[in-house]
């Protein structure tokens, strides 16, 4: 089963796709529901106490800063605030939950409706609709071993860490509007910047910060009713998403071509073996037994609790990317590009300002998008880290606008600031690279050239102006790559004759 036969499967089934995206409110210095700290590694099971390991008469306490980030996730993605909320205990058997159920939300959550519009190349935007975001505690860690490879020679056990039991954790469930797993990529590409740019969490997919679980079935073009849906796990990444939805549609479709049937269950991603593979029966809501959490009375917000938050918004994704576009002449594709990496967006506006100003913003993108993105790309760091400063890039862009530099030259000033970590102005005059704009030194540069050719001279006269370039690379190797170009060939074209 492959998943490149997914654009023929596709041609005669339809997909329908759902997500979940659970995402880990990391920014915050405690868990949910108690005073732990929170962080990303550690000696298991050293970061826990009463509350989060569920034992006889601890309290839980709500987090108050996680509900309000969750509530301005919701704002930013237009859902609904509900004035009036609250926490229930979700029960079944949980080998990485302590006290054998989670406190999540039901039927009230924090945040119903809204939307994303997810740009598609070639296509008009497709609006995936937003059913609810709720608030939860997150599970502990279980580590399945086994046999040679476990502490008990020949036995498979699981061991568990509780150190993440009880960490904040916000669920976004989308609208079952996602038709091909490239929508589903960018969906929750977009979603992960929207959080990042809130500054909510870390959204780290491989430690587990930001995790999506997908609903998937396919049924015949035309018919309106769903298929059965498979939920897939276990996706820890943009890439594994994709490649597990493309192949669970081809493998549903598969089993319906044959006459079989599609079971309602849980299916896990091995993402070595590019497959799914049967993990359990699909649960339903009755099968997790909700009841209102006991422990905590409900949650009103008021209008001006709910406003207060929204006036605290930051500018999101979309209207940085339209910002780029209008206030510095963009194309779409590097405004989406700057916008999309919030390290690298700061880097380009900071040199903007440094180069002196929005019409300088053309000339700083393509710098910031060529030679500095492949120079963070090859060492691995981060805009922030680079030892060539917004101010250090905006100077160089500036040298090449005025004609000190040529753009040749810049690339090579460029290299050594990357190796020595110097201003570009100290470069220059260390190798001697002012560019020669004097226009009588030129001038005479250009005379002898003209005057040791005389045959390509006649030529380009008698109509082959392809030679222009033989002169100007003549002129410039006298010169020792410093001349002025353009200048080198405004004066061949006027001794020349045009």
């Amino acid at each position: 089963m492959s998943k490149d036969r997914l654009p023929e499967v596709l041609e005669k089934w339809e997909a329908v796709i759902g997500l979940e995206i659970h995402t880990e409110l990391t920014t915050l210095n405690t868990k949910m529901f108690c005073g732990c700290p929170v962080a990303f590694g550690g000696e298991p099971n050293t970061r826990v106490c009463p509350v989060c390991l569920g034992l006889p008469g601890a309290l839980p306490v709500p987090n108050a800063r996680a509900i309000e980030s969750t509530i301005l996730a919701g704002l930013a993605l237009e859902c609904d605030i509900s004035s009036w909320s609250q926490f229930h205990r979700k029960n079944y058997f949980y080998p990485d939950m302590p006290k054998d159920y989670q406190i999540s939300q039901y039927d009230r959550p924090f945040c119903v409706g809204g939307h994303v519009d997810v740009e598609m190349d070639g296509a008009e935007s497709v609006r995936i609709g937003i059913t609810r975001i709720h608030l939860e505690e997150d599970t502990g860690k279980m580590v399945h071993v086994g046999g040679s490879e476990g502490r008990i020679a020949g036995a498979t056990h699981s061991l568990v860490d509780f150190n993440r039991a009880g960490t904040a954790l916000m669920e976004l469930v989308s609208e079952p509007d996602i038709r091909t797993p490239e929508q589903a990529r960018r969906f929750a590409s977009q979603l992960r910047l929207v959080f990042l740019t809130l500054g909510v969490s870390d959204c780290n997919m491989e430690e587990g910060s930001m995790r999506v679980d997908a609903n998937v079935s396919v049924r015949p073009h035309g018919q309106a009713e769903f298929g059965a849906k498979a939920e897939v796990k276990n996706m820890n990444s943009f890439k594994a998403l994709h490649d597990a939805l493309s192949y669970e549609i081809v493998r549903q479709a598969d089993e319906l071509e044959a006459g079989g049937t599609v079971a309602q269950e849980t299916r896990h991603w091995d993402a070595g073996k590019k497959r799914t593979s049967s993990l359990r029966s699909k649960e339903f809501a009755h099968d997790y037994r909700y009841f209102p959490e006991p422990d905590m009375v409900p949650f009103t917000f008021d209008d001006d609790f709910i406003e207060g938050l929204r006036a605290s918004l930051p500018e999101l994704p979309d209207a940085r990317r339209a910002r780029y576009a209008r206030a510095y002449a963009l194309p779409g594709n590097d405004a989406s590009v700057l916008s999309s990496d919030l390290g690298l967006g700061a880097y380009f506006e900071e040199a903007v300002e440094a180069a002196g100003g929005p019409e300088m913003g053309k000339a700083v993108a393509n710098w910031v998008l060529g030679d500095f993105s492949a120079h963070l790309n090859a060492e691995a760091l981060l805009p922030a880290d680079s030892s060539v400063t917004p101010r250090k890039l905006a100077r160089l862009v500036q040298l090449v606008g005025d004609g000190t530099i040529s753009g040749k030259q810049a690339k090579a000033v460029f290299a050594e600031m990357v190796a020595t970590g110097e201003k570009p102005r100290q470069i220059i005059e260390r190798l001697g690279m002012q560019q020669v704009s004097d226009s009588g030194a030129i001038e005479a540069v250009v005379d002898r050239v003209l005057a040791a050719n005389p045959e390509e001279v006649e030529g380009y006269r008698a109509g082959k102006t392809g030679l222009i370039g033989f002169f100007v690379g003549a002129v410039m190797r006298e010169m020792g790559g410093q001349g002025n170009p353009a200048m080198v060939n405004e004066v061949l074209k006027a001794r020349l004759g045009g």
